[in-house]
């Protein structure tokens, strides 16, 4: 996730330029940036999942990361090269999914530590 987040900021920045259209530049911008915040807390998250007993909510939150990356920031990919801003109606459930995904890693570490402390 981190590496496409890269090729798509670089491409943004030489190939796309005449793809992406120049009032959704800004959108696009958006849309790498969060992609990039959420592939580091992607591994974040795989690494504390793999390094606890207790994942569920850890796997959840991974989970959570991956949809965020997919309907988020996939959709202002969309919108900046169709223009086509109903698309805009899926970015929220991106929105939720990586608010949700943080909400679950911060539970899921809280969780992991009282389970290392009580052992």
């Amino acid at each position: 996730m981190g590496g496409i987040s890269v090729l798509l900021g670089a491409a943004s920045s030489h190939w796309l330029q005449g793809i992406i259209l120049s009032e959704h530049f800004d959108t696009f911008d958006t849309a790498v940036r969060f992609h990039m915040i959420h592939a580091i807390a992607l591994i974040l998250a795989s690494i504390v999942k793999d390094n606890t007993s207790n994942s569920s909510l850890l796997n959840a939150s991974v989970w959570g990361f991956l949809f965020g990356i997919i309907f988020f920031c996939g959709s202002l990919y969309l919108i900046s090269i169709s223009g086509y801003g109903l698309l805009g109606i899926v970015a929220p459930i991106g929105g939720v999914s990586f608010v949700a995904a943080w909400g679950l890693l911060a539970v899921g570490v809280i969780k992991s530590n009282k389970v290392a402390r009580n052992s």
